[in-house]
């Protein structure tokens, strides 16, 4: 298989530049590195199993219910989904997402195996893209380290990350586990992330654009504590329009 993939990136390294010859050298390389990206994904894509995504540990589930909350992100089943891995894209993944302990699990013959933190990019599963941060100890306005889900991309951006914790209730005759979580909302407005509390602390973090925000909150009756996802990512997309 190996072999198979040298001999076509062989041949694009002959047949592309004669193609794009007439292109500037700027286009030739930006064409050959996306010829190339979309190579070895459909490469590692068609081999299946024998592929670098299914190379983790295997995943235990968890041995108990839980009474109140999921550890997983929106569904405990495997869905299909996509996942950059080690650099290669992998598309019909699938894949679940344990936010409790914070890992990624993929599906082989039947096993779930959990995939290496480090080696991932990004992912989306059930039509939401999270992302994975890596910190900086230099920069005490560093996100700390983990998947954050991506809710906006623009000159500004907003992520979310949920926040959760396993707490346990000892009864007469069961032991109850309960999930608590939180869901914290950041947003970069220039170099660095803010944490989002509070609808003051949204027009602190746009305060340049105060007047016209709290126009276009009342315009479109927007509520923060009713509504605080859709209020963030609607009033980031307008803050954007109003930078030049």
């Amino acid at each position: 298989m190996k072999f198979a993939l040298i001999r076509i990136l062989y041949c694009i390294s002959i047949f592309l530049p004669v193609v794009a010859k007439s292109q500037s050298n700027a286009d030739d390389s930006s064409a050959y590195d996306a010829a190339v990206a979309n190579t070895i994904s459909v490469y590692f894509n068609q081999i299946g199993d024998q592929s670098g995504l299914y190379n983790g540990r295997l995943y235990a589930r968890y041995n108990f219910s839980f009474a109140v909350g999921s550890p997983y992100f929106l569904s405990s089943d495997f869905n299909d989904g996509s996942i950059m891995y080690s650099g290669v894209l992998y598309t019909h993944a699938p894949l679940l997402f344990d936010e409790l302990r914070g890992q990624v699990v993929t599906r082989d013959h039947g096993y779930g195996l959990q995939l290496v933190n480090e080696r991932i990019s990004e992912f989306s599963l059930l039509g939401h893209r999270i992302i994975r941060v890596v910190g900086d100890s230099l920069n005490v306005n560093s996100l700390s380290t983990g998947f954050y889900e991506l809710l906006y991309s623009g000159k500004s951006e907003l992520l979310s990350k949920t926040r959760m914790n396993m707490q346990e209730k000892l009864t007469n005759t069961e032991i109850l586990r309960i999930i608590i979580s939180h869901e914290d909302y950041l947003i970069r407005v220039g170099i660095n992330y803010q944490k989002v509390n509070s609808k003051r602390e949204l027009l602190d973090i746009m305060s340049d654009h105060r007047k016209q925000i709290q126009q276009f909150m009342r315009r479109n009756r927007l509520r923060y504590r009713k509504d605080t996802k859709n209020v963030l990512i609607k009033t980031a997309a307008f803050y954007d329009q109003l930078l030049k």
